[in-house]
């Protein structure tokens, strides 16, 4: 069982929302709808004295969360009304459709539109209309933005801006394809609609040109403490610091009731009613999180792999050509799958002119502000590979003799010195007819 679901008994107890382990601090934080001084608690509600009798040593952190009443959870943001008014220029019609922007069902109030491009994987893995195909790119926001927690059909539409905001049936960027149903235990709460490519923006409203620099699919542990930012409806671009990484919260979906989702961010205040479905990023970029519920004191978000493993979906971090077979699909043809199965990065020594470094050769004097060729040797065994480095992809035919040989142009950036990082994907090229 991991570590924070054996303190799932504490939201038991009266008043508290959401529970969270720290192993490397031995310390579980408790979050609670009000705070209350242990002379007024009952021995069942007092979190200190549940820890001890359950033969747990772990150090207690009780916070607040500022709702000054008892809840039986913390507010999914865009099923709360009245709606506040939105941030300045996010209520406007965006064409093309920047993520951070007003955006929900055309039956809902107003919300955020999230993360794009996301491409379908696997269409078994969630509720998926069966107008859909692996290789379709689609752009993600909550459940309770796009499917109107559980309510939705497919094909309903997709607003920007949202109803609340002015939009009509004339303003639909798309419609309703994709969710994962939002039920007790839940790890996500997302959904998905088509998109016409030509009125798509990979950017995210407000936010730096490149973002997102990468996504984070392991080591969730790290962030905590660190600075996040997102981009939303009604607040805007706000940053706040990660209080916990691995929570388990309950979430009050109106009708739906309190609702238990594990493995979550909690981070301090950035959000209000119609920030949900805002992307959350780390400072340097990366896609970590997507926001769906919060305090006045605390903002939820779900793990960004959690959506994407949930969901079936790969987050990409710039769009495909629009030349690229696996969207340009006709029914006799046959279309590439890009699995991932290589994903990391490396340093590069700038100083050095043609270093050599594993499996990559580099042609070409290593300074700030050029472009090199990038060789990288693959093997393994015989078939079609992808190989990407940094945003460019080619493809690299392994021989029988398991040898592989794959040149792309690398830009350095301008201000890299000493060192810089390159990202380095590849994977086996399948095909589906």
């Amino acid at each position: 069982m991991p570590a924070t679901q054996e303190y799932e008994y504490l939201l038991e107890c009266e008043n508290v929302i959401g529970v969270d382990y720290d192993e490397s601090e031995n310390r579980v934080t408790v979050f609670v709808s009000q705070k209350r001084p242990k002379d007024c608690l009952d021995d069942e509600d007092d979190v200190e004295k549940r820890v001890v009798e359950a033969g747990h040593d772990a150090d207690v952190d009780v916070v607040d969360a500022g709702y000054d009443e008892t809840k039986e959870g913390f507010d999914a943001l865009s099923v709360l009304e009245p709606m506040p008014e939105a941030a300045p220029g996010r209520q406007d019609r965006h064409r093309p459709v920047p993520g951070g922007v007003s955006e929900i069902n055309v039956d809902s109030t107003a919300g955020t539109g999230g993360p794009y491009p996301a491409r379908v994987e696997d269409a078994s893995a969630a509720a998926w209309s069966d107008d859909v195909d692996e290789g379709d790119l689609v752009r993600l926001s909550n459940n309770h933005v796009y499917a109107r927690s559980n309510a939705a059909d497919f094909g309903e539409p997709i607003l920007q801006p949202s109803p609340e905001d002015g939009g009509d049936e004339g303003d639909a960027v798309g419609e309703l394809v994709g969710y994962v149903p939002i039920e007790d235990e839940a790890l996500v709460d997302v959904a998905a609609r088509s998109v016409d490519r030509g009125q798509e923006s990979a950017t995210y409203y407000e936010l730096e040109a490149d973002w997102p620099t990468g996504v984070r699919r392991e080591e969730y542990a790290d962030p905590r403490g660190e600075t996040v930012t997102k981009t939303g409806r009604t607040t805007g671009v706000t940053s706040a610091d990660v209080e916990a990484t691995s929570a388990s919260v309950r979430v009050e979906f109106g009708e739906q009731g309190a609702i238990l989702f594990r493995d979550q961010l909690v981070t301090g205040y950035m959000s209000e009613p119609g920030d949900s479905g805002s992307p959350v990023f780390l400072e340097n970029g990366e896609l970590v999180g997507l926001l769906f519920a919060g305090s006045s004191r605390q903002t939820i978000c779900n793990r960004i792999a959690n959506v994407e493993a949930e969901l079936g979906v790969e987050i990409l971090v710039t769009e495909p050509d629009e030349e690229d077979e696996n969207n340009e699909k006709g029914e006799d043809e046959e279309v590439p799958v890009y699995t991932t199965t290589m994903d990391h990065t490396v340093t590069v020594d700038l100083e050095a002119q043609s270093p050599e470094l594993e499996a990559l050769e580099f042609d070409g004097e290593l300074q700030p502000g050029t472009t090199v060729d990038v060789t990288a040797t693959l093997s393994g065994e015989p078939g079609e590979y992808w190989l990407a480095v940094e945003d460019e992809r080619t493809t690299v035919s392994i021989d029988e003799d398991g040898d592989g040989e794959g040149t792309l142009s690398v830009w350095i950036p301008d201000d890299a010195s000493p060192s810089t990082t390159l990202r380095i994907r590849g994977g086996p090229i399948e095909t589906l007819e």
